[in-house]
């Protein structure tokens, strides 16, 4: 089994073995992928930073998962009456710098720290997870470039991005003897690139293409003793992912945007063990639903964006979840 990891929300990677195991065996090898990836937690308009210099965001999450998929999206027999719940804040503090560095280029940094509470609860047929509780997730920080708005003839905005590279510092509360952990206990590369298109008055199409490179964990975490291949479990890694966040939306009111927003998350290697891959590792999953935007005034934004996912492979799959988002520009 590929053990559950909070990415300041959570998730849960599961590798079912070729050969199921029963509940009173050690699982496979656990994977766990880093903190602070970025699912469906920025949306609409996502190619706008705000107006140059600093910028303070606040992140309030909830989701529940009662389903836990193997690799043919199908639910794990093994775990009985699985609920997992885990409530997630997050404060963003994004510097834009307001001079250019040529082409309408900008300089800047941000960083991410997230406080995480899970709670995991299991029938008594079948195994169960343990959990972390609460504590501080791993860091996200990193440069940025924005780019200004492009205008068209008419002076509207019509085009703006963004590009950043992100690294996931493992500063996380880890305990290796817990299942659910808010830190993964190892660096990671996620490089974006964000950007908003307004092909028309009141509409908006937002965007942000990132990917995921993970560095080893030498000390994996499990609630069970892990072996592999006949040895003890000395070093994970978790493969690599490619993935999308996605909206749509349209003013109704001076304002007020309401919309479609998404995320399309798959793994594109496979994960690792003792240096070895672990076959049928790779995560997927699906998450859409409806939300809003609501410019406040020129300093100050609001978003509501609400998640159902489908399509779940090699992890928990979320029967909801809700995020609302304030953004004050300084």
């Amino acid at each position: 089994m590929k053990s559950l990891t909070q990415r300041a929300w959570l998730s849960l990677g599961v590798m079912i073995a070729a050969s199921t195991a029963n509940a009173a065996e050690a699982p496979p090898p656990s994977v766990s992928q880093p903190s602070g990836i970025n699912l469906g937690v920025t949306s609409f308009f996502d190619g706008f930073a705000g107006p140059p210099g600093w910028t303070h965001l606040v992140y309030l999450r909830q989701s529940r998962a009662t389903s836990i998929r193997n690799n043919q999206g199908k639910d794990v027999a093994v775990f009985d009456d699985p609920s997992i719940e885990a409530t997630v804040l997050l404060n963003q503090i994004s510097y834009i710098s307001p001079s250019t560095i040529g082409m309408g280029a900008h300089l800047g940094w941000n960083a991410i720290i997230p406080l995480t509470t899970v709670d995991a609860s299991f029938g008594a047929a079948g195994p169960a997870l343990a959990d972390n509780a609460t504590g501080l997730g791993d860091l996200t920080t990193g440069p940025q470039i924005q780019f200004d708005p492009v205008f068209n003839a008419q002076g509207r905005p019509v085009f703006s991005q963004r590009f950043a590279f992100d690294v996931i510092v493992p500063v996380g509360k880890y305990d290796p003897h817990k299942d659910i952990n808010q830190g993964a206990n190892h660096f990671s590369l996620n490089p974006y690139w964000a950007a908003t298109w307004l092909p028309s008055p009141g509409f908006e199409v937002s965007w942000r293409l990132q990917y995921l490179y993970n560095f080893k964990n030498d000390d994996p975490a499990s609630s069970t003793p892990q072996f592999f291949n006949g040895q003890s479990l000395r070093d994970v890694q978790a493969g690599q992912a490619a993935w999308a966040n996605f909206t749509t939306s349209y003013e109704v009111a001076p304002g007020l945007h309401l919309g479609l927003n998404g995320y399309y998350f798959k793994q594109v290697t496979d994960d690792r063990a003792n240096g070895h891959r672990l076959e049928d590792s790779r995560e997927k999953v699906l998450g859409i639903g409806p939300g809003l935007f609501w410019a406040i005034n020129k300093s100050d934004g609001f978003w509501l964006n609400t998640y159902r996912e489908s399509q779940v492979e090699n992890r928990a799959r979320n029967d909801y979840v809700v995020q609302v988002r304030l953004a004050h520009a300084f």
